[in-house]
């Protein structure tokens, strides 16, 4: 007969047991501490260098007379001189203003096209509009017109118009010139109006090419607000018509 002895030593309780593996699993699962970085080694990122050496900034990349432009369409040039003209900014504002004068004859000399060849460039497309107009009449009205005499044409009306554009981009700045453009553009477009309802065929084809080249150009050099006035008051004039009784 065989005789089983159980040593009491051995006899460990379940719930030991499993307190002794949860412990072995967590201390090996623990995440090892985190290292902190040295601050004294950390650089901090500074502007990028240009083929000179020098630092390059994204404003760097802007052109000058763009810079001039952006300061003068801000205001700052009309709220340093308004506020000078109340006593305002009295210590250090007649600095400011002078450095901005200096901006704005530097951007008056930093022009990218010169006005002459600016206006050069107005009059080769007004003269091709006008030359447009000028064939589209004549095609309207079954007239044979050959390329040779609308060129000869357009050159002909080229110095007008370029005395025209000439003045006009000198000025357009001045409110004076600015009210001769929107009464000019107003006269030329009921006046087109009128001859397309009124007047015969000979009229409408010598003077509607140069009344549609001028109403164009006075409409695209004002401003929004003249423009909108513009059409506004050619398109009353279309509907009333005021000379259909009298004609």
């Amino acid at each position: 007969m065989v005789t089983i002895i159980e040593d009491e030593s051995d006899n460990v309780p379940l719930v030991h047991s499993l307190q002794e593996l949860t412990t072995e699993s967590t201390r090996a699962s623990a995440a090892p501490p985190l290292e902190y970085p040295n601050v004294s080694r950390i650089v901090r990122a500074g502007p990028k260098l240009g083929a000179d050496g020098k630092p390059h900034y994204l404003i760097d990349d802007i052109p000058d007379n763009e810079k001039q432009r952006l300061i003068r369409e801000s205001g700052l040039l009309k709220k340093y001189a308004k506020d000078k003209s109340h006593g305002a900014g009295s210590d250090h504002g007649s600095d400011v203003e002078d450095e901005l004068q200096e901006l704005q004859e530097e951007y008056d000399r930093a022009s990218d096209i010169p006005l002459w060849m600016d206006a050069i460039i107005y009059t080769v497309g007004l003269a091709a509009v006008y030359g447009l107009f000028e064939a589209l009449v004549n095609q309207q009205y079954s007239v044979e017109v050959t390329v040779t005499e609308v060129i000869q044409r357009m050159a002909k009306v080229a110095p007008a118009l370029y005395a025209i554009v000439y003045g006009t981009l000198r000025f357009r700045k001045t409110r004076v010139v600015n009210l001769v453009m929107l009464v000019a553009a107003c006269v030329s477009g009921c006046y087109f109006v009128h001859l397309n309802l009124h007047s015969p065929r000979l009229g409408i084809m010598r003077r509607a090419p140069g009344l549609v080249t001028m109403w164009i150009y006075f409409t695209f050099l004002m401003e929004v607000r003249p423009a909108i006035i513009n059409a506004i008051v050619v398109a009353l004039f279309w509907l009333i018509d005021p000379f259909k009784q009298v004609i």
